[in-house]
């Protein structure tokens, strides 16, 4: 008989495991680029109740992890707790690793200790400083650099991996009080915040990111087959971010703001409108190269219309957001072909055996 997942907490600081949690329901959700989260239902039993949960589940306070046997399947942070005394049912809400990220500012941790309320100025007679905070190398590295410095301010579960290097370079201002999570978002990369056991059973967050985070093997599924356990669930297609058109700015530069355009007559040579759109995330670029390249890149993500296939898979299938599935398809819609597919969102749920999976073609 295959063993039920089971639910955990830790504690958010050290990562230090404190107890398993009886749970009555679980569910989950990864997004690619996105925290996730997890919904936990505890029923107030008699093991429950001997366990001082009212103690134990401090919001911000412990990390609340889905595992099976050979892997977590999603933790994060405790950031909403429900009690309904009529059912005596507990309902928990918990982030992911990004989570994490969202309640710590970018900020020199130099400034720990030399911080002075008062007025903020910056010229070239006063230079940044310690209001200032570079990281370069690669888009993993900037963000290792960026988790590296908050660490300082105060531990989290995080493991730093090894310096990769690279031409990215970002300097982010005190001033701006940004989250690292929001700095994150605006990086031209894929990355995510698994959690995984440490050798004494305790849990922490890996650093991974790229241009792409595609695993190595691409796994061939045939939807066509009855006992395959993979089932094609429908499309759905939104074209409310399409572009032809990217007018995009920088950050400031004393009295100059960069500013690009760039289009793409590959819709409109065949009969579509012109699409105008602005990109105003950039304000961290301060090189015209890095803010045409952005402006590229944004093109061509909204060339089209954002085409999602759903799919259903067994849980034995282990998918994680931004792998690459290839799967055959017999539809009345979609005809009968292979799909190349990029994994997008993936969820679950502890009533069910199957995986809802959420993805968009990819062309290579």
């Amino acid at each position: 008989m295959e063993e039920k997942p089971t639910v955990h907490v830790y504690d958010l600081i050290t990562g230090k495991h404190l107890t398993r949690l009886p749970y009555s329901r679980c569910s989950w959700n990864e997004s690619l680029n996105q925290a996730g989260g997890i919904n936990v239902d505890v029923d107030m039993n008699d093991i429950a109740a001997r366990m001082n949960l009212c103690k134990l589940l401090r919001c911000w306070k412990v990390i609340i992890s889905y595992e099976d046997p050979s892997r977590i399947i999603h933790a994060g942070p405790l950031t909403s707790v429900e009690w309904d005394a009529d059912q005596r049912r507990l309902s928990l809400t918990c982030g992911g690793g990004l989570t994490l990220l969202t309640k710590r500012l970018v900020l020199n941790h130099r400034l720990r200790d030399t911080w002075r309320d008062g007025n903020v100025t910056v010229d070239e007679q006063h230079p940044a400083g310690d209001l200032a905070l570079t990281a370069k190398g690669s888009a993993r590295d900037v963000i290792r650099t960026l988790i590296e410095e908050t660490m300082q301010w105060g531990s989290l579960p995080f493991t730093l991996p090894q310096v990769e290097g690279g031409e990215l370079s970002r300097t982010y201002n005190a001033w701006d009080l940004a989250t690292i999570a929001e700095r994150i978002e605006e990086l031209d990369a894929e990355y995510r915040f698994p959690a995984t056991h440490k050798d004494n059973g305790d849990i922490m967050f890996l650093i991974e990111a790229a241009e792409t985070l595609a695993s190595p093997d691409t796994p061939l599924w045939n939807a066509i087959v009855p006992d395959s356990r993979v089932i094609l669930d429908g499309l759905s297609s939104d074209g409310g971010d399409m572009s032809t058109q990217i007018w995009s700015t920088g950050g400031k530069d004393n009295d100059r703001v960069y500013m690009c355009r760039r289009t793409s007559n590959q819709l409109t040579d065949q009969g579509w409108t012109l699409m105008q759109s602005r990109d105003t995330a950039n304000t961290t670029v301060s090189e015209l190269r890095t803010l045409q390249s952005s402006a590229l890149a944004r093109l061509s993500e909204t060339t089209w219309p954002m085409e999602t296939i759903k799919l259903k898979v067994g849980k034995e299938h282990h998918v994680n957001t931004s792998d690459h599935i290839d799967v055959t398809i017999g539809d009345d819609y979609l005809g009968t072909r292979t799909l190349h597919l990029k994994v997008t969102d993936i969820s679950g749920d502890s009533d069910s055996d199957w995986i809802n999976i959420q993805a968009q073609e990819r062309y290579e």
